[in-house]
């Protein structure tokens, strides 16, 4: 018996370390990643955002790191778009987040109703060159939720 309460003990823990960065999902702009991020991060209650430059330039491959103020239970991953959702316990967290060797740090305050969202802007120095103009669709799709 106390085996088997030790074992379901074990179980738990780990799944609640794991739970953590499987919770969290990350994604581009375009409308079918909205769509994708919008069905893998509906009970969301951190949202982060990346960009770079004076424009406002989304950023993806960003290294992140989200940290429970009290430290522990910290999780990381590269972000594969501009755009991360995280499920996380209510309190205070430090967010790193590192693009093309520039590092920013935020703090977020995450309540037991809504969504904490915290914007992420890297230097002029590591935003890409613009290729070419945004067209009008990518302009719509951005400003749609």
């Amino acid at each position: 018996m106390a085996r088997g309460i030790a074992v379901t003990a074990l179980a738990l823990s780990c799944t609640a370390a794991l739970g953590a960065s499987a919770q969290l999902a990350c994604g581009g702009v375009g409308s079918d990643a909205r769509a994708d991020l919008a069905a893998r991060s509906k009970d969301a209650n951190l949202a982060l955002e990346f960009f770079a430059g004076k424009r406002g330039q989304f950023v993806a491959d960003v290294d992140v790191t989200v940290t429970p103020a009290g430290g522990g239970g910290a999780f990381s991953t590269t972000a594969d778009g501009p755009f991360c959702f995280a499920h996380v316990a209510p309190g205070r967290y430090r967010i790193e987040a590192a693009y093309k060797g520039a590092t920013r740090l935020a703090d977020a305050t995450v309540g037991n109703t809504g969504q904490a969202h915290v914007a992420i802007g890297f230097p002029e120095s590591v935003a890409e060159p613009d290729p070419a103009p945004v067209s009008a669709e990518e302009k719509r799709q951005a400003s749609t939720p």
